[in-house]
């Protein structure tokens, strides 16, 4: 298929100054499509011409249908798990997947997809009371039964990864079990020292529990609902935790470092939040995805670097599309070992460590500062030093090193 235009991954800068219902009051007007000259509602985003409901579903849909296909890593007839977590992009992909395998023939999607909804329960009680948990829960039933013959499954970040899914049509056996064990996890995740610690577990975790389930439902790919500022936001936090060698592979469209071979997709990382609230519009789908996306505290540096993305975007429309073409442009080094290196692999996350000076320079300055003896024989004792630490840390990057220094190593060793 053909790429997409440079231009049409901007924003246009106003989604992170209004809420999604004044986006879109926004961005939709009355007037004449420039297109096909159709007369009715109209969808403005900053950079193209106001165009019709139509004109705008297909400019919208081509962004998905060129991400996937130009990139020709999906081969044909290939088992797809989407992941679902009610948010309104996970929503729009659902959509968009449904559409694409009800075209003609000659433009259809070839693919089987199941869906995995992943109920993120840590995120939503910190907003509502159970009984307003409970009724979002029913929601999310609802809206994914009513897309016909597709198989439907839920699961929590607090399920043990050996354990199949449950079917959506289990929902009430599902809510029974999750209760206890959901408490036991929340109060191991608040154990964790720091709240950047906490994030990266949290990620760290859902991309695990992604991969088994896409082993126990037969599925090789695994599509995730990332957006533009999404990829932004994750390719500068990977620089700041120290994840230089391995950034490439956040803002790429194919994720292959599970172990277990799941490679996870990112189909829709090209659209902005306009766009995807712009499209629930057009297609009449009601939003009720009322969650905040960032799990913990703002002290933490992922959230930091989201906020001073979205401040800077408000002055510079060009901001996240920027940042992704800078960051399309960082190769990984991960062809320079073989893929049974594990020497050259971080044991949590499966990352390149391979000469990683970062980690080197962070332990050094850790070890000089815990020092207390002579600096005569510094060097003769890092590398003693050295040697030690690398047993103990088992080959960890640098991110992780420091969520194992934040937490216990049970909490690794239970849910990673």
């Amino acid at each position: 298929m053909c790429s997409i235009e440079e231009d049409d991954v901007l924003d246009d800068g106003m989604s992170s100054l209004m809420t999604p219902q004044e986006q879109i009051s926004h961005s939709s007007q009355k007037g004449i499509c420039h297109k096909c000259g159709q007369d009715g509602e109209l969808y403005k985003l900053n950079f193209r011409e106001a165009e019709c409901r139509c004109c705008f579903l297909l400019f919208v849909n081509h962004k998905f249908r060129s991400t996937v296909g130009s990139s020709k890593a999906l081969p044909r007839n290939a088992e797809i798990l989407l992941v679902f977590d009610g948010s309104s992009e996970s929503i729009v992909l659902l959509d968009m997947l449904q559409k694409a395998q009800s075209e003609s023939n000659f433009k259809r999607l070839h693919c089987d997809f199941k869906v995995l909804f992943i109920d993120d329960y840590e995120v939503y009680k910190s907003i509502c009371d159970i009984n307003d948990y409970k009724c979002y829960i029913q929601q999310v039933k609802d809206f994914l039964l009513s897309y016909h013959n597709i198989k439907c499954y839920v699961t929590n970040l607090s399920s043990d990864i050996n354990q199949e899914p449950f079917d959506i049509n289990d929902m009430d056996i599902y809510l029974n079990r999750i209760m206890e064990i959901e408490i036991v996890f929340a109060n191991d995740i608040n154990n964790i020292q720091t709240s950047t610690s906490r994030n990266e577990f949290i990620k760290l975790r859902r991309k695990n529990l992604v991969a088994s389930m896409a082993t126990f439902l037969r599925c090789k790919y695994a599509f995730i609902p990332t957006i533009n500022i999404s990829i932004a936001t994750d390719l500068l936090s990977a620089i700041v935790l120290g994840q230089g060698n391995n950034v490439a592979y956040d803002v790429a469209f194919k994720d292959d470092r599970l172990v277990n071979g799941i490679k996870i997709m990112r189909p829709i990382k090209d659209l902005s939040e306009t766009e995807v609230l712009l499209y629930m519009r057009a297609r009449n789908i009601k939003f009720f995805d009322r969650r905040d996306h960032v799990t913990y505290a703002s002290s933490s540096l992922q959230r930091i670097t989201e906020s001073f993305i979205r401040n800077l975007q408000k002055n510079y429309t060009s901001t996240v599309s920027t940042i992704i073409r800078t960051g399309n442009k960082i190769t990984s080094n991960n062809h320079i070992f073989k893929e049974d290196d594990s020497e050259y692999k971080c044991c949590i996350c499966n990352s390149s460590i391979i000469n990683s000076k970062t980690l080197s320079a962070v332990r050094y300055s850790r070890y000089v500062s815990e020092r207390t003896s002579s600096i005569s024989d510094l060097d003769t004792s890092y590398t003693k030093f050295l040697n030690i630490t690398h047993k103990k840390n088992e080959n960890l990057c640098h991110s992780c090193e420091n969520i194992r220094r934040d937490s216990d190593i049970n909490l690794i060793k239970r849910y990673l």
